[in-house]
């Protein structure tokens, strides 16, 4: 899977163009349209800016799911098909283009994207990475035991947690398989309120991302909106709100959540 995917309730499939001079747009990724991206007419990333975007007012609008290149073009890094746009009218006759739907003709030469649009009951599912795409979260290994449960010491965390904002999940040790959400706001030492059954040992290993497994919470993603970002400092920067509905960290690079995004961020005026 590159970048985001719809798992239920999109609203529907339509065609746009891309914003209008040299934007590059990936499949997966996640666009706004529309007055509070400052657009004309095209969709562009999705790129979050204060808390809760609310410095940028954007209204997410949909997942890329498809480009009208006649010819595919593929990018290593987001490991999607892409598409740039042109502007200038040598440009736009230039290009090699097909299977635009719906409002646009099948004569107009734009770069267009094929969108699923979202809605505040639309379910994403969205790949966890540590700042760039592809690169996994870090393991965390503990350095001071607890008999209680109540939590552990490591190595530092890829991130600074938000208290309830923050999950552990157990890799290796008695504990192994199971999820808390943490209460604490060191990258070191973490706290459970759902204490583990079991006693954490010196040399258990855990993954700890900067999203609670369940519920609504605050999550970023990278600059491009192609994957959530575990290295954001979401306490104190750029996040949105979602609602998470699974959070799977069982395998290594494959890490991934199940949510939807809170319909606060779908407001056009947030402050």
């Amino acid at each position: 899977m590159a970048g985001f995917s719809v798992v239920e309730h999109p609203l529907r499939t339509i065609w746009v163009p891309v914003d209008y001079n040299s934007v590059t747009l990936y499949v997966g990724q996640l666009v706004v349209a529309g007055l509070n991206a400052s657009l004309a007419g095209g969709v562009k990333a999705w790129n979050p800016a204060g808390e809760g975007d609310t410095t940028a007012d954007q209204v997410p609008f949909g997942v890329v799911v498809g480009t009208n290149n006649k010819e595919p073009v593929f990018n290593s890094t987001y490991k999607a098909e892409y598409i740039t746009s042109v502007q200038s009218q040598a440009n736009l006759l230039a290009r090699k283009y097909f299977g635009q739907e719906g409002m646009y003709g099948k004569n107009d030469p734009q770069a267009m994207v094929q969108v699923a649009v979202l809605g505040c009951d639309t379910v994403l599912k969205g790949r966890i990475f540590n700042g760039s795409y592809g690169t996994a979260i870090s393991y965390v290994t503990v350095t001071t035991e607890s008999t209680t449960g109540a939590g552990f010491t490591s190595g530092a965390a890829n991130h600074t947690p938000v208290a309830y904002n923050a999950t552990v999940y157990c890799r290796t040790g008695e504990n192994r398989g199971l999820y808390r959400v943490t209460n604490d706001t060191s990258s070191t030492v973490r706290t459970v309120l759902h204490y583990f059954p079991y006693d954490v040992a010196v040399g258990d290993t855990f993954k700890a991302v900067n999203i609670a497994a369940v519920g609504t919470c605050k999550m970023m993603t990278d600059t491009v909106g192609t994957f959530i970002n575990n290295a954001a400092a979401v306490g104190t920067t750029n996040w949105i709100w979602i609602d998470v509905l699974e959070l799977n960290l069982e395998t290594d690079g494959a890490e991934y959540a199940i949510f939807r995004i809170n319909p606060f961020q779908f407001l056009p005026v947030k402050a």
